[in-house]
């Protein structure tokens, strides 16, 4: 039930809607019950609990029973997630070296997605077999969510290759439709139906398919963030973590508490009683941001010390050069490999 614990942003919702809207559901029915009002669509760092998001695919569900549509809806939403949809997740899959490893790295940080589903990885002789359930969800909406999830997972395999995935197989727990076509944005053949699991089968060698968009020095430094991220998760009711990320969301900028506590529709007066709380402060968060990121760079990417000071917000390298010296107690030259 883990995948039921964790708060998550608004994009999806609104991914779901946008195409719920083409096919004329109207965003009121979309919300109906949801808890999620219009303003919260477009607050940049609202979240919203996995049930809301659950409740908003059982308002689709029921809608796409009542018009008896023939076609899949949850397929088509699933069509809209892109790599950029997911951020540092997808660009670190991207980066990956080999299909496997993109697999490796989707899996262990399957929680940084939007996904319900919960996906595995077997191989048997010739084949690979990715097999996804959701056991855990209420059962009305299993469907829907398995849909949408795998759909999402092809369509992010086109898009790093330009080309659907070539598939052995699709295994399918239940019955088929009508619609002969209802999976061609994903399959060209008919899946298989009402088997024990659900799979996407395909050639084991395309798990050693070298990525067109591998980049080692990149893929490090996004797998460190995508850890940084699955940490921030589990702690995230502490406010340090919340201003941490909004530091770095625009640390080439440059942060004022003001600003920050204005985010997180706080007064100045409780973000800093509340940092005090946790036994820090907002001049040593955007210290210990700047710290890390710094390092990272300096230790991971050819960028000069001039570029890693315009990166981390400072209009003056030797400024950077003196607080980096404060930080660690040495140069910055001294972290380059």
């Amino acid at each position: 039930m883990k995948y039921l614990t964790r708060k998550r942003s608004t994009i999806s919702v609104l991914l779901m809607i946008n195409v719920a809207k083409k096919k004329g559901i109207s965003q009121e029915l979309c919300l109906n019950d949801t808890g999620i009002t219009d303003d919260m669509l477009t607050g940049s760092r609202v979240e919203i609990n996995p049930e809301q998001e659950l409740k908003l695919i059982e308002n689709l569900v029921d809608q796409q029973i009542e018009q008896r549509r023939g076609e899949s809806l949850a397929v088509e939403i699933g069509e809209h997630y892109h790599l950029t949809t997911y951020g540092i997740f997808g660009f670190a899959i991207s980066t990956s070296p080999n299909v496997r490893s993109a697999i490796e790295v989707g899996l262990s940080y399957l929680p940084l997605t939007f996904a319900f589903s919960q996906f595995r990885m077997q191989e048997e002789g010739d084949l690979g077999y990715m097999v996804v359930d959701a056991d855990h969800i209420p059962e009305k909406l299993r469907r829907f969510v398995i849909e949408r999830d795998m759909t999402a997972m092809l369509c992010m395999h086109r898009e790093i290759f330009g080309q659907t995935m070539p598939l052995e197989g699709l295994e399918l727990q239940w019955a088929s439709s009508e619609n002969k076509e209802l999976y061609l944005p994903i399959y060209p053949k008919q899946p298989i139906y009402q088997q024990d699991e659900n799979r996407v089968i395909f050639n084991r060698l395309l798990l050693d398919l070298a990525l067109p968009t591998a980049n080692e020095q990149s893929r490090k430094i996004l797998l460190a963030q995508c850890q940084d991220l699955l940490q921030k998760r589990h702690a995230e009711n502490s406010v340090a973590l919340k201003v941490r990320n909004c530091i770095l969301s625009r640390i080439d900028q440059g942060s004022d508490m003001d600003s920050i506590a204005s985010e997180l529709c706080v007064s100045l007066r409780t973000l800093r009683r509340q940092l005090n709380s946790e036994g820090t402060s907002f001049r040593a968060l955007i210290d210990e941001v700047r710290e890390t990121l710094a390092i990272q760079l300096i230790q991971e990417t050819a960028l000069t010390m001039e570029q890693v000071a315009v990166r981390l917000g400072y209009s003056d390298t030797a400024n950077f050069f003196h607080a980096f010296k404060r930080w660690t107690g040495y140069p910055p030259k001294h972290f380059r490999k």
